[in-house]
This record gives structure tokens, sequence and C-alpha cells, in this order.
């Protein structure tokens, strides 16, 4: 079984329901990395769920990328 990386650069993450529960590394423009669990995205922002139960909301504009693994058959 192996992985295979997705990534969302900004365009692709606004509004992007394929995104919700998912557990993903959110890239900041200031090079800052989070990772949780999508629980909500619209057209402006998205929010996140870290492992501590915390919140934490991102504007659209201040993301460069978020990337996740999916495990694959081969």
């Amino acid at each position: 079984m192996g992985k295979r990386q997705i990534i969302y650069r900004q365009e692709r993450i606004s509004g992007n329901q394929e995104l919700l529960n998912r557990e993903v590394n959110l890239v900041t423009n200031e090079a800052r990395v989070w990772h949780g669990k999508v629980i909500a995205v619209d057209s402006s922002e998205l929010k996140l769920k870290d492992a501590r139960s915390g919140k934490h909301r991102f504007a659209i504009n201040q993301i460069d990328r978020v990337y996740c693994e999916i495990k694959t058959d081969y």
C-alpha cells in the first residue's frame, strides 16, 4: 500500500467541499504549518480543528496551500 499527496493551492480551496472532514496540513503565507481536520470551508475562510480540540479560522487569502495524504492500493 502506498500514499499519494494531494495539494490544493489557494485558488482551489475557496468553497471546495471535498476538503470537509479531511485531515490536512495547512501552510500559511508566513510559512507556518497547521495540522488538523477541516470542519468548514466557504468562499472567504477555512476552519480547522486541531488534535487538542482548538478551532482556528483562516482567511483564504492567508493560505498558501493545503495538502493531505491519501492511501492507495499500489
